[in-house]
């Protein structure tokens, strides 16, 4: 999955407490991914907005300490909004 605000690929990020994690830039690209996370992909998450994320909508979301990484991220590699 590529960030369409910043054109970056969105990787999967491991927070010590939280686990596997990613940040998405804008409302819209997130509000796709939530879809496609609850209605194909089936992935639980929950989500936060960090400070420099706030201003165009985006947001961290967090998938437990049980959640693969690397699967994790072949799911996002596998999506494509374009």
């Amino acid at each position: 999955m590529i960030d369409r605000k910043t054109g970056q690929r969105i990787l999967v990020h491991i927070d010590e407490l939280y686990g596997p994690y990613i940040r998405v830039s804008t409302f819209e690209d997130g509000g796709a991914l939530e879809d496609l996370l609850d209605e194909k992909f089936f992935v639980l998450y929950w989500k936060g907005t960090h400070d420099d994320l706030k201003d165009a909508g985006g947001n961290e979301y967090f998938f437990g300490g049980a959640a693969d990484p690397v699967k994790l991220q072949a799911i996002l590699d596998s999506i494509d909004f374009d």
